[in-house]
C-alpha cells in the first residue's frame, strides 16, 4: 500500500500556497515538514474540497481564500512559497496560444507574492512543454522574473517524472525551486528512487496500487452515452501494463485511461499520412496476474482510482460532480512527488554550495542562477 512519510521536524516551514487546487502540493509539503498558513484558488469545487479536507491536507484549519489572486492585496509572511500557476496555455494537450490566453501572465502574481513576502524558498510547478514553447522564451521570462524578485533568488529548474519517485503513474512536470540569495546556497533536486536501473527500487505497479478498491465503480466512472468509447479514444493504446506505472492521470474525463484489469488492446491499423492515425481494438487477453480479478468489460479509471494513483489518501473525496472530481485530481501535483521535493528544503540536505547543472532545454539562453 502506498503511504507518505510524515514530516518529523520540530519546527515546520511556514508556507503560503497559491493556485492550490484541491491540495495535492500542500498535502505533500505538509508531509515533508511544511506548515500551510495560507492557500488560494478561485475554482469553487477545489476551494470546497480543500476546506473539507484541510486537516488531512495541512494538519489544521487553513486560511483559504477563494478570490481571484489579483484581488488579494496582501499575503501573510512565510518561509516557503508554493505555486502551481495555470498551465492551460502551455500544455501540449491545449491550444498552445499563450499570447491569446489571459492566464499566461498569472506567474506575475506568483512573483508579486515573492516580492512581498520574501520567503527563504519557493517551489513552482508547470507542464514540461513550457521549456519548448516559443523556443523557451516563456520559460526564460518566468525564470528571470523569479530570479530578480525581492532580494533575488538562485534558481534550479528540472523536469521530473513522478514514476521515478514512487508514484504509480508517469507524469513529467517542470519544477522551479528558488533559494533566497542571503542563504548562499542552491537547491539540488532529489535523485530518482525508482526505476529499471540497478540500485533503484522497482517502479510501483498501478495494478497493485489499486488493490482493495472494488472493481464495480459505475457511479464514479465516466461513460459516453450508449457507446463506452469514442473513435478518438480508440485511436491509441489506452491500456498500460498491469505491473507498470499507469499513464499520466489527465484532467479531461473523456481521455482518462483504462483500468489495469481491463483486457489488452491491439493495433489494427496505422495510417498517419492520410490522417486516419491509428485504430486500436480490445482483445480477449489480459496481463492481470493470477489470483487477481479481471474486468470482463473494459472501463476507464474512476475518479477515486485516479486519486489513489496520484497518491492521495484513500479517504480523500473531492467535492463536486464526477467531471469536476476528475478535473481536480488530474490537475493536482502528486502529493508524494511534492513531498520528495520539499523534504530537502525542510531538512536542508538539498541545499548545496555550488550551482547544480540541470538541462531544461537547449533554447534557454539566460543564466538564471
Amino acid at each position: 500500500m502506498l503511504c507518505l512519510e510524515e514530516g518529523r521536524m520540530s519546527e515546520r516551514l511556514a508556507t503560503v500556497s497559491l493556485f492550490s487546487g484541491c491540495g495535492g502540493s500542500d498535502l505533500g509539503a505538509t508531509r515533508a515538514g511544511a506548515q500551510i498558513v495560507f492557500a488560494n484558488d478561485n475554482y469553487k469545487p477545489a476551494a470546497d474540497t480543500y476546506r473539507k479536507h484541510s486537516k488531512l491536507i495541512a494538519g489544521t484549519a487553513v486560511d483559504f481564500r477563494d478570490d481571484d489572486i489579483r484581488d488579494i492585496a496582501k499575503f501573510p509572511s512565510c518561509e516557503l512559497l508554493l505555486g502551481c500557476y495555470p498551465c492551460q496555455s502551455f500544455t501540449m494537450g491545449g491550444n498552445r496560444n499563450p499570447d491569446g490566453d489571459p492566464r499566461t501572465n498569472l506567474y506575475l502574481e506568483f512573483r508579486r507574492c515573492l516580492q512581498q513576502t520574501k520567503p527563504k524558498f519557493f517551489v513552482a510547478e508547470n507542464v514540461a512543454g513550457l521549456q519548448w514553447l516559443s523556443a523557451g522564451s516563456y520559460l526564460e521570462a518566468q525564470l528571470e522574473a523569479f530570479r530578480t524578485a525581492g532580494p533575488g533568488y538562485r534558481i534550479s529548474a528540472k523536469i521530473l517524472d513522478a514514476q521515478d519517485f514512487g508514484v504509480p503513474a508517469q507524469r513529467k512536470r517542470l519544477f522551479v525551486v528558488g533559494v533566497r540569495r542571503d542563504q548562499v546556497a542552491w537547491y539540488r533536486f532529489p535523485e530518482p528512487t525508482h526505476g529499471d536501473a540497478p540500485g533503484l527500487e522497482p517502479y510501483v505497479s498501478h495494478g497493485e496500487a489499486l488493490q482493495g478498491l472494488p472493481l464495480s465503480a459505475a457511479l464514479e466512472t465516466y461513460c459516453e452515452g450508449r457507446e463506452p468509447f469514442s473513435w478518438w479514444f480508440m485511436s491509441r493504446n489506452r491500456k498500460r501494463p498491469w505491473r507498470r506505472p499507469g499513464f499520466t492521470v489527465v484532467a479531461n474525463w473523456r481521455h482518462v485511461t483504462l483500468h489495469p484489469a481491463s483486457p489488452l488492446m491491439r493495433l489494427v491499423s496505422s495510417d498517419w499520412r492520410n490522417g486516419s492515425k491509428q485504430l486500436w481494438e480490445f482483445t480477449d487477453n489480459y496481463d492481470v496476474p493470477k489470483g487477481y480479478e479481471r474486468l470482463e468489460q473494459p472501463r476507464r479509471l474512476s475518479w477515486r482510482e485516479c486519486a489513489v494513483i496520484q497518491t492521495f489518501p484513500r479517504r480523500f473525496q473531492p467535492v463536486g460532480n464526477i467531471k469536476q472530481k476528475y478535473f481536480m485530481i488530474g490537475n493536482a501535483v502528486p502529493p508524494l512527488l511534492m513531498q520528495r521535493i520539499v523534504r530537502g528544503l525542510v531538512t536542508g540536505k538539498a541545499l548545496v554550495d555550488q550551482r547544480p547543472q540541470y538541462g531544461i532545454g537547449p533554447n534557454i539562453r539566460r543564466r538564471v542562477a
